[in-house]
């Protein structure tokens, strides 16, 4: 699939967003609930996921799931901390992390970015993919400031997790948009009949990656769509995002999941309407297992292929 250069996205969003603008402006104490209330009302959703290919030993395991920064857009290290406390609080075992870190440019400080991410813990890793926006700003910076944040930032690559003896796989693509995400690049090694993660920025790649032994895909960018009406839901979609715009969904012909967070931040207007930011809290579990037990609290055994 070619992607569209980002100012035909950004020319998009911006023709989009004017409607959605002008119908919060009108509406005086709607615009003020969208502009200041709601983008830092955070929504810790949960969800329980059960899986035929998940190993016994995974069996409960919690995935924390955030999304779509956008430091810099309305959101600094003030909000970041705060959100990272919220997320320190559910005591992940792994936490995944699927782009857009910073809007347009790093305006904060690059250190005390890491050393909040930082103080985020999980014991079987900390995984991240890149998005369109971590792209236009230069992919080796947003890297750099993940990696010292304990992140590993898999590009067309895929780790595999092993606790108790066994073994799932967590892969991420390149972003659809300003990358060359390639799920065959991302799997080659892998077992294709152990239980497999994919992180890719953009849900709509979700349609090609159900080609493959994917158990279950994370995503983020659509912001849920940002702005969303009774009855008519988002009122704009990105490009890369309009099959999945948020939760969760079964892929066509597949036996594969999709769940697209709405995310933290903003973009184009900092406005969010009966869109909440969003922080996903997943439970796998594994169908008829043999025995239940939590990672949580158990040290790290390896993340080795």
């Amino acid at each position: 699939m070619q992607s569209p250069p980002p100012l035909s996205r950004r020319s998009f969003l911006k023709k989009g967003t004017v409607l959605a603008g002008s119908f919060l402006a009108a509406t005086g104490a709607l615009g003020s609930y969208a502009n200041f209330v709601e983008p830092k009302w955070y929504d810790i959703t949960r969800h329980t996921l059960i899986f035929e290919r998940l190993p016994n030993a995974f069996h409960g395991i919690k995935v924390v799931h955030f999304s779509d920064l956008h430091i810099g857009y309305h959101f600094d290290l003030k909000d970041l901390e705060h959100v990272v406390n919220i997320i320190r609080k559910e005591k992940a075992d792994i936490l995944c992390f699927t782009g857009d870190l910073f809007d347009a440019e790093i305006t904060t400080d690059p250190d005390q970015t890491s050393q909040l991410l930082a103080s985020l813990e999980a014991p079987l890793g900390k995984w991240s993919v890149l998005g369109n926006h971590d792209k236009w700003i230069g992919e080796n910076r947003t890297v750099a400031i993940l990696q010292k944040g304990g992140f590993q930032t898999l590009l067309n690559s895929f780790k595999a997790i092993t606790y108790l003896n066994q073994v799932i796989q967590l892969a991420g693509v390149e972003d659809l948009l300003t990358g060359k995400p390639d799920i065959s690049k991302a799997l080659d090694g892998a077992n294709p009949h152990r239980f497999t993660l994919l992180l890719s920025h953009c849900p709509n790649y979700a349609d090609q990656a159900a080609k493959y032994p994917v158990d279950l895909q994370l995503s983020g960018h659509t912001h849920g769509g940002q702005i969303r009406l009774p009855f008519l839901g988002a009122v704009i979609t990105p490009p890369g995002g309009d099959n999945y715009v948020e939760g969760l969904h079964p892929v066509t012909e597949s036996k594969m999941l999709i769940y697209t967070n709405r995310g933290i931040g903003t973009t184009t207007l900092p406005f969010r309407f009966l869109c909440r930011p969003e922080i996903t809290v997943f439970t796998l579990e594994k169908r008829n297992p043999k025995r239940s037990r939590s990672v949580s609290g158990f040290p790290f055994l390896g993340s080795d292929m």
